[in-house]
């Protein structure tokens, strides 16, 4: 599944989701943390939806089901999101364990946002690879390599 025009990268795939290696500017950010998120939510509804569909009689085993796939999902949102982070502070020049600085409460989470979110990316290559591709306004070919 090839996302190419939408993240704007030449080898833009499902592996932006599961590999910590290479690096990715703000647009494919913004837009997997976009996706990561409606996901989650959708997955939720559907699992609800699914759950009452169900038939289950025991309020407590579905209420039991539900947790376990909420509790499924929230995983499969963290590993997707880490992923993505890691690859955002690759950018930066920086480790992946920086992501644990988003756990120190109030700081870490907007210190992520600016970082993550905001900031420019590190130029030329580094120790993770070569720069994204940018897309602005239509093929990231006609602006060369550049760092997002």
């Amino acid at each position: 599944m090839e996302a190419h025009w939408l993240l704007g990268g030449d080898d833009v795939n499902l592996q932006m989701f599961t590999s910590v290696d290479g690096r990715i500017g703000r647009q494919a950010w913004w837009l997997a943390q976009i996706v990561i998120c409606i996901a989650a939510i959708a997955a939720m509804f559907a699992g609800g939806a699914l759950l009452a569909l169900s038939g289950v009689d025991n309020y407590a085993a579905g209420f039991s089901l539900m947790h376990m796939l909420v509790i499924l999902i929230i995983a499969a949102s963290f590993y997707f999101g880490f992923t993505v982070n890691t690859k955002r502070w690759h950018d930066h020049g920086r480790s992946g364990w920086w992501n644990l600085a988003l756990f120190v409460p109030v700081v870490g989470p907007l210190l992520g946002l600016v970082m993550l979110g905001y900031l420019a990316s590190e130029e030329g290559d580094n120790r993770f690879g070569p720069p994204v591709l940018r897309f602005v306004g239509g093929g990231a070919a006609r602006f060369g390599r550049a760092g997002q």
